[in-house]
């Protein structure tokens, strides 16, 4: 049986930003606000606690470390987002290159994600 694999490259940043206060937040709508802010596409990845985790397609962090009190007055803007004294961008990462040589022909994992690429 042949196995084939697709590697994807993403420009992307993963954004965290804590010191909110959360509740029934519409991501739909926090997405839609951070795409015409930041003229890009934003997708909403993770909500925890008290703060949101973004990953921001072709952008540099430079870029969203530059406006980050607009960047929070944005997403505050977005239905079931309050905003705190503490509210800042924890996290602001572009994502690492990996080689083509580097990544294995076949999972090491035994992650349960992982178990279609087993078939």
């Amino acid at each position: 049986m042949v196995q084939e694999y697709i590697v994807v490259h993403a420009d992307k940043t993963v954004l965290r930003i804590s010191g909110l206060k959360l509740k029934g937040i519409n991501t739909k709508q926090l997405e839609e606000l951070l795409c015409q802010r930041l003229h890009t596409y934003a997708r909403v990845i993770g909500i925890a606690g008290d703060s949101i985790e973004m990953d921001v397609y072709n952008i540099e962090p430079e870029r969203i470390k530059s406006d980050e009190k607009g960047l929070i007055k944005t997403i505050a803007l977005a239905e079931g987002i309050t905003l705190t004294d503490f509210a800042k961008i924890d996290s602001n990462e572009k994502i690492v290159d990996v080689n083509i040589n580097d990544v294995p022909n076949e999972p090491k994992s035994d992650c349960l994600r992982e178990r279609w690429m087993k078939y």
